[in-house]
């Protein structure tokens, strides 16, 4: 795990969600260690590596995998990076992607945009809350209309047990009248960066512009506590990316995602000497 001085260390230079420990161990109940100025999370015989040095300096992620397997010694990997360095035949299909970035402090939004929230904040208010009952069932709500992975529903549900556990995250909620209508979670324990994590709107209280209107006000809160920028998350698809367009968020880095099935640590090494 890591020690304070690593973890201060670890706040200074994130740049992605991933690197946030709170946030990956709450929906992995992994543990952070760092291994050659890469973060890892380490949970039984899985290891997920983060393959973006800490800081954005250009760092040897080849090397650094290697030194976390033979520490950890692990049966499956997860390997996020901006390209994966392993043979293809290692590994099953890559996942490819982008993050998005918003720089601050922000542009003015287009005349749609500003209408938009104009719109939502006559009908509604928003203040920072806790998660609790109301939450939990706009993401059951989600959870049940959608085609998501196990590995996406995993993190859905763990939305709870991270904001407890965080003294960064922020949980800004719109509501009309005593209605929740639509809340955001955001995360702003990087010195440089604000994460963009999670937007979730009432299919039974729906009001337009809600989330712009969340997103307009993570951006102020952001900016008045001295963000370089807001990580918004990967593109996903062409609506996540199209509401993060329309704010001026642009594509900043590549992601590629690949599962490991590896030999037996002790195997491998004996293979290596035949």
């Amino acid at each position: 795990m890591l020690n304070k001085e690593e973890l201060n260390l670890v706040y200074e230079h994130a740049y992605l969600p991933e690197h946030v420990p709170t946030y990956v161990e709450a929906v992995s109940g992994a543990e952070a260690y760092l291994e050659g100025g890469y973060l890892c999370f380490s949970r039984g015989n899985h290891l997920t590596f983060v393959g973006y040095p800490l800081g954005g300096e250009r760092g040897d992620a080849p090397r650094a995998y290697e030194s976390a397997c033979e520490h950890f010694r692990p049966g499956t990997v997860a390997i996020i990076a901006p390209e994966i360095w392993l043979p293809a035949e290692t590994y099953g299909k890559q996942v490819e992607d982008s993050y998005y970035r918003l720089m601050l402090p922000s542009a003015t939004p287009s005349p749609e945009v500003a209408y938009m929230v104009r719109r939502a904040s006559r009908e509604l208010r928003v203040r920072e809350g806790k998660f609790g009952k109301e939450h939990h069932r706009l993401v059951e709500d989600f959870l049940s209309k959608r085609q998501l992975t196990e590995a996406q529903i995993h993190i859905f549900k763990h939305i709870g047990p991270y904001t407890e556990r965080s003294t960064s995250v922020r949980l800004l909620e719109a509501r009309k009248g005593d209605v929740l209508v639509a809340f955001t979670i955001a995360d702003m324990g990087s010195v440089g960066y604000a994460f963009y994590l999670f937007n979730f709107r009432s299919v039974a209280d729906r009001v337009p512009g809600a989330s712009d209107l969340l997103f307009d006000v993570m951006v102020r809160l952001a900016e008045s506590e001295g963000k370089a920028a807001i990580n918004l998350g990967l593109g996903i698809n062409s609506g996540n990316r199209h509401f993060k367009e329309k704010w001026g968020g642009t594509p900043f880095l590549d992601y590629n995602a690949a599962f490991i099935n590896r030999k037996p640590f002790e195997m491998g090494r004996l293979m290596h000497k035949l």
